[in-house]
């Protein structure tokens, strides 16, 4: 993952107004805006969603806002703009931080943040992201946060904001192909049907987890050493790494092959 802080000077000169995180398995973005804003500074794209009491912008609105400032891939003689800037290939983030995400729409501009640089307040903000979820029956699920908080879901809820969520319920197929998204921000079905966390948090109840939740678990978020690499497309060897990294937590060790839960692999691309 990478980090960059979003500056705008003309709102403050000293402290970001927000962070972009970029995942890069999964080329996807996540935009955390600092509360300080409102509907009237914040970044014309986003201000219905802070109008709304939201800060925490879904990947496929993050992700508008990066190819605004960006040079598109159609572009004419693209090909020769990537050997200028030494790229083999076509990359939105490389491109974007070339120019430090400058645009002429606003004044904002981006720095590069290390990972241990975080801010204390977005750290706080991603404690209920999503660690593990799982398909339980009826059209819920399960969803297991990072601040050690268990989740029941009833999907039926959430269908008003997203509704393909209907033939998702309808579907045990699709229902099975649930996985936890990049950085832990919602779920995907498919790969394609997205569920931000906040809708799963609304709709969400805390419930205790029983004997019966746990074969569910099993079945679906369980996985061997094999299954974890072909997921990474990486080797054995690049998988020891991120445990000896503490970028995997391995549940079980003591078997021939280590044991990983799905959601915390998957959401590591």
């Amino acid at each position: 993952m990478r980090v960059f802080a979003i500056h705008d000077d003309e709102i403050d000169k000293n402290n970001p107004i927000g962070m972009l995180l970029y995942y890069e398995r999964s080329n996807h973005f996540i935009i955390e805006l600092c509360e300080c804003l409102d509907e009237w500074n914040a970044p014309l794209l986003f201000a219905s969603f802070v109008k709304k009491g939201i800060f925490t912008i879904p990947h496929q609105y993050a992700k508008l806002w990066v190819e605004e400032r960006v040079i598109p891939s159609g572009r004419q003689n693209i090909g020769m703009i990537l050997k200028n800037a030494k790229l083999t290939k076509y990359d939105e983030c490389k491109l974007l931080w070339l120019s430090r995400g400058k645009s002429s729409q606003d004044s904002c501009y981006l720095k590069d943040v290390k990972e241990e640089e975080i801010p204390e307040w977005l750290v706080a903000r991603q404690a209920d992201n999503i660690y593990e979820s799982f398909p339980y029956m009826d059209g819920r699920i399960i969803c297991l946060l990072k601040n050690d908080t268990s989740m029941e879901v009833d999907l039926t809820k959430c269908i008003d904001e997203v509704p393909k969520l209907y033939s998702v319920i309808k579907n045990e197929r699709l229902m099975s192909s649930l996985t936890v998204d990049s950085g832990g921000y919602g779920i995907t079905f498919n790969g394609n049907i997205f569920v931000e966390k906040r809708i799963l948090v609304e709709n969400g109840v805390v419930l205790p987890i029983y004997a019966k939740v746990f074969d569910a678990f099993a079945k679906h978020c369980v996985i061997n050493t094999t299954e974890a690499c072909d997921i990474l497309e990486c080797t054995r060897q690049n998988l020891g790494y991120f445990v000896k990294q503490e970028l995997l937590h391995p549940i079980k060790t003591d078997w021939k092959e280590n044991v990983f839960l799905k959601g915390e692999v998957t959401s590591n691309t």
